[in-house]
């Protein structure tokens, strides 16, 4: 299965030899946890797939799991030792609670219009972030790593997934998705605003064009 393959490049896999300045000042073993994202119970091969840039939860302030995490993370680590047996079940254990979470963030005021414009609900997207590893005050990772994320993680799980539409989450994902263009699929990059708080005129822009292209 490419997403246990991907959950299983370490964050030091990504940071290579440099010295990981970008680890969170707190919660250390947590930012070593793959947030890769979920895949939908209906997921088709073809649907659309949601790019975010990468986990939040880095911030200094944050000395403690939140209730969130107490529920993903074991998941999470549950899937990424998984044996055959247990895979497909862990897997969708965790897609679950992830899928459910995301339905939670403010981040849900451009996902919901996002599906509404691709006509697809979100049990039948795969929602995955181009760098699965928090960083240190939730600053970009570093141009090497989203590199080897890129080489490493998303594009092998583009090449099982074959989304005719890749959909990046935010200007940031947007620029780290544009440098690796993929021969079929067409990418829209739906800006987003301060805090999500509220859709604004270039994203309505794009999730009509993102209309027109279903």
């Amino acid at each position: 299965m490419a997403f246990q393959r991907s959950a299983n490049v370490s964050r030091a896999a990504l940071y290579g030899t440099e010295r990981d300045a970008q680890l969170p000042l707190n919660l250390a073993a947590d930012a070593r946890v793959p947030f890769l994202g979920y895949c939908g119970p209906r997921y088709a091969v073809g649907n659309p797939v949601l790019l975010a840039i990468n986990s939040g939860g880095g911030a200094d302030e944050y000395r403690e799991r939140h209730a969130e995490d107490r529920e993903l993370i074991p998941l999470v680590e549950a899937f990424v030792r998984a044996n055959q047996g247990t895979r497909a079940r862990t897997f969708e254990a965790m897609s679950r609670v992830y899928m459910q979470h995301v339905q939670t963030w403010n981040l849900k005021n451009i996902v919901t219009p996002t599906l509404e414009a691709c006509g697809r609900t979100v049990e039948e997207v795969c929602y995955i972030n181009l760098f699965p590893y928090r960083t240190r005050k939730n600053n970009m990772p570093s141009a090497k790593a989203r590199y080897a994320a890129w080489e490493n993680i998303v594009a092998p799980l583009l090449n099982e997934l074959r989304p005719i539409l890749l959909i990046a989450l935010g200007k940031k994902a947007g620029r780290v998705a544009e440098r690796f263009p993929q021969p079929t699929s067409k990418l829209f990059v739906v800006p987003r605003t301060n805090g999500d708080r509220y859709v604004c005129d270039e994203a309505k822009a794009v999730l009509e064009m993102i209309r027109n292209a279903t």
